[in-house]
């Protein structure tokens, strides 16, 4: 039995079970992975994971994950930044913006910040629909934030504020 986190009445957050982490990757087409590096890199402070699932059948869609970062030296500066990972063929069915919207809300009811962030591949087209579908919006261009396939590749930053919310 999933434990559920949030839920909008057909996609649910739930605590992820062991395995589900396992399932995601080995269904992962890599469409856009970022390049291996080996050098050593801490994992973000404070990584936290859901897992989405199809409440009504509890199927696996993937996973989102959240962490916090700052913008500068006091609380009011810190926010939350997010990401997705979709199983291929949860892909088309709308979980991306029920998920996406759902960790936002999530973080907005549980914590005290009042910014969650987004960033993705200029070229993930489904990603970018997802987040505007979501309530994030466009803030810009990073330039070269990611290697993949052996090129720096551009992000786009998107960004939901509490006072966004409807």
């Amino acid at each position: 039995m999933r434990q559920i986190i949030a839920d909008d009445g057909r996609i649910a957050l739930t605590v992820q079970l062991e395995g589900d982490l396992a399932a995601i990757k080995a269904a992962d087409d890599g469409l856009f992975d970022v390049d291996p590096d080996d050098r050593p890199q801490p994992p973000p402070v404070g990584l936290s994971r859901a897992a989405v699932v199809l409440l009504e059948t509890g199927e696996l869609l993937g996973q989102v994950s959240w962490h916090q970062v700052g913008w500068g030296r006091t609380r009011a500066c810190a926010a939350w930044n997010v990401g997705i990972a979709l199983l291929p063929a949860a892909r088309g069915r709308r979980a991306g913006v029920a998920a996406l919207a759902l960790v936002a809300r999530h973080l907005f009811a549980t914590t005290d910040l009042d910014r969650v962030e987004a960033a993705t591949d200029v070229d993930n087209i489904a990603c970018n629909r997802a987040l505007v579908g979501a309530g994030f919006q466009r803030e810009g261009v990073v330039r070269g934030a990611q290697m993949r396939a052996g090129v720096r590749r551009d992000l786009v930053l998107y960004g939901f504020l509490r006072s966004d919310l409807v």
